[in-house]
């Protein structure tokens, strides 16, 4: 008999295989994509972790880069640094969504992320810090009314050290005449050069440059926060927390510390950085 003779409405073996790996794909499909929605947030790719530029980015990059690398291994997934080359490039990637994962920022910009952008301040490095106004030695300047109208090196807003600076000078007809650098460390050697009259820089950094003297010191605020984006999942953001905070407790992560010359970290809220962002009033984009 010819197969023709096989009645009409009954399925061939090859259309039965179709349907039989057509269901085997629909269960693969809804098994991938279960499995999908339980993975931690980001789990496809690095974790990018942003610095704020206070310093040379080759600087940044030797000093936290075994920082990363110690994350990395207590994650099981890489951890990136993500460097800019000035305040102007970081607050523009900031102030537009900050598309990394995590930040290590000062107190002002910590608490901005808290509030504007739901972040989730989870670590930071103990103890406080302070900006001085510095001049050359053999420059005698006593009081910040005398830079007037004078040359002063700074980084651009919103850096610690131009936020200040606008609170020694509230006037805005009385103020000095600015100088934008780079880094904290070219706000020292502009000073030291004669560029400007006078800068602003974090106080541990008057220290390193013979020639400085510092005219006035500003208040404390918190040292740098570790913060996390709000798309990082609950899971992974408790995973990096408790490898943050397991620097203290390694024998690895004190002896990065140490060489690093980096403080401990230790554990943080939002509520320890809440008000800091009132620093940024006038701020362009805040």
């Amino acid at each position: 008999m010819h197969a023709s003779t096989r009645p009409s409405h009954h399925l061939s073996p090859t259309t039965d295989r179709d349907i039989g790996t057509g269901r085997l794909l629909v269960l693969f499909a809804g098994a991938v994509a279960l499995l999908a929605a339980t993975l931690p947030a980001k789990a496809e790719g690095s974790l990018k972790m942003a610095i704020a530029p206070f310093l040379p980015e080759s600087e940044l990059s030797e000093a936290y880069e075994p920082v990363a690398e110690y994350l990395s291994d207590h994650l099981g997934e890489t951890v990136e640094l993500e460097l800019f080359p000035n305040y102007l490039s970081f607050w523009e990637a900031t102030r537009g969504g900050s598309d990394f994962d995590i930040a290590l920022d000062a107190a002002p910009v910590t608490d901005f992320r808290a509030q504007r952008q739901d972040w989730q301040v989870i670590a930071r490095f103990e103890g406080e810090v302070t900006q001085s106004l510095v001049t050359r030695e053999d420059d005698l300047v006593l009081s910040p009314k005398e830079l007037v109208n004078k040359r002063v090196a700074v980084q651009p807003s919103p850096s610690v050290g131009a936020l200040v600076l606008y609170q020694l000078f509230p006037n805005p007809v009385q103020q000095p005449t600015l100088v934008f650098e780079r880094t904290n460390r070219d706000v020292a050697t502009a000073v030291l050069e004669g560029k400007a009259r006078a800068g602003v820089i974090p106080t541990p950094l008057v220290g390193g440059y013979p020639g400085l003297y510092p005219v006035v010191t500003t208040e404390p605020l918190p040292f740098l926060g570790f913060s996390v984006s709000p798309d990082i999942e609950e899971r992974t953001r408790k995973a990096l927390q408790q490898a943050l905070l397991s620097f203290a407790e390694t024998e690895e992560g004190q002896d990065i510390l140490e060489k690093q010359d980096l403080t401990d970290i230790v554990s943080a809220d939002n509520r320890y950085y809440a008000g800091h962002a009132e620093l940024l009033e006038g701020t362009y984009g805040y």
